[in-house]
Parts: structure tokens; sequence; C-alpha cells
């Protein structure tokens, strides 16, 4: 089965724990005069996504209910089983075209094996539509917090946070690191309570710190102390020896 990029976001989604809007099958209504919107929506009910986009004329001035309909019939052909990279990327930009800001997901999948860095442009764009969508922060915080920029990584996670319909341990727990490592202990301290509490366990703990050099002292600092009795012995006896 290929994997194409909604595919992927769709199982980024269930391992973060999250809803994402961008893959939400709720459509505006349509007016009672608006008779393109109405037959979209028709069109749309019997998923006839290639005829919609058929129907529809990039010149013509559509209100943004019938846009949305034309802009999730694109997106619903470039995740269809068969459409190749190029059909799906060549989808995605048409989606655009009619203000589906969500296809910039399909973008970045599309090209973040093959250009990383132009991939997380695409995020970029559509971070700035402020998007109720924990996905593209995530990411872009996962890619910011690998490059060492603790900062803008804890910043990225802590807008994931926010905008998820839920509650995420691993969103949490992402951002206790990049904030523990950005020297927020306070926040740090909190999502670690916080991920614990949906799952999280002092084994993981423990395992991070074991092989993170930049966690060695976690252990030493106040704001942590609270967690280090709940883990086993071995492992405290460990934390506590290091210089």
């Amino acid at each position: 089965m290929r994997r194409g990029s909604f595919v992927v976001s769709m199982t980024l989604i269930l391992v973060l724990g999250v809803h994402s809007p961008a893959l939400s099958s709720t459509l505006a209504t349509c007016m009672s005069t608006d008779s393109d919107c109405l037959a979209f929506a028709r069109l749309m009910e019997t998923e006839q996504y290639q005829k919609i986009t058929e129907l529809a004329d990039p010149m013509k001035p559509y209100s943004a209910e019938a846009k949305a309909y034309i802009g999730r019939a694109y997106l619903m052909l470039a995740g269809q089983e068969g459409t190749t990279p190029e059909q799906e990327e060549l989808y995605c930009r048409k989606a655009l075209a009619f203000d589906a800001v969500s296809a910039y997901m399909g973008l970045y999948f599309i090209n973040a094996d093959r250009s990383p860095e132009e991939a997380l442009e695409y995020l970029r764009e559509y971070i700035k539509t402020q998007p109720n969508d924990p996905v593209p922060y995530v990411i872009l915080g996962e890619a910011e917090l690998a490059q060492k920029n603790y900062e803008p990584a804890s910043q990225y996670l802590a807008k994931a946070r926010s905008v998820a319909s839920g509650r995420s341990a691993n969103i949490d727990w992402l951002l206790f690191q990049a904030s523990y490592l950005a020297g927020d202990f306070t926040t740090a301290s909190a999502m670690l309570d916080s991920s614990f509490s949906q799952g999280k366990t002092a084994g993981d703990l423990n395992a991070l710190v074991s092989s993170d050099p930049r966690f060695f002292e976690i252990g030493k600092k106040s704001e942590f102390r609270k967690f280090f009795p709940t883990m086993n012995e071995a492992a405290t006896c460990r934390l506590c020896s290091r210089p």
C-alpha cells in the first residue's frame, strides 16, 4: 500500500493522541441560493470528487462554502489509493487554490524525505493561517528540538498543546523536554507531571536520563525531586551517583 501523505498524517495523529481538523469531514452549510455549493454538496455526498473538480472553475468567484467543497474534493483525490506522489502534489496545490490550507500538510509529507527544509516551509506557511491543528506545531517543535533550538521548540509545542482538542501524553512529554532544555523548569515540571498522569512512567524518565547527558542533572534540581521517589531503586541509585 502506498504511504500517501494523508495516510502518514493519520498515523502521526494516532501516535500523538490528538484530533486534527485537517482530516475533519465537516463542511460549511450552503446557502439556499448558492447553486454551485448545493451542487458540490450533492456530489460530495456520493463521493464524486473527480466530478466536483471537473466542474470547478478557478476563475469563478465561488462562495467560501463552495470553495470548501472543491478544496475538500482535491484533498480526497490526493488521498486515494493508487495516486502517485506527483498527482498527490498537484491535487494539494489545486486544493490550496481553493483555500484548503490543510493541503500544506500533504505537501509537507510529500517532500519530507527528499527535501526536509522545503517541507518544513510548508508547515510554516500552514501555521500562518492559525489552524486549530496540533500536528504542524508538533512537527516544527520536534525539528527545532533536533536542531537544539530549545526556546522555539517549546513555543511550538506549547501552541500544539493549546490547540489540541484533548490532552496528549506525547505532546506533554516533548514539551517537558523542550522546556527543561530551554531552562524553564517550572513548565518542564508541570509537563512531566501531566505526562505521568496520562501514562508516561518512571521507566520512561529513567531511560531518558540514562541515555541523554543533557538530563543527567535533573535529579538535583528542586523542581524535579518529587519525581525520583517514584522510580525504582536501581534507577534512583544511578541518578544519585552521578557527579
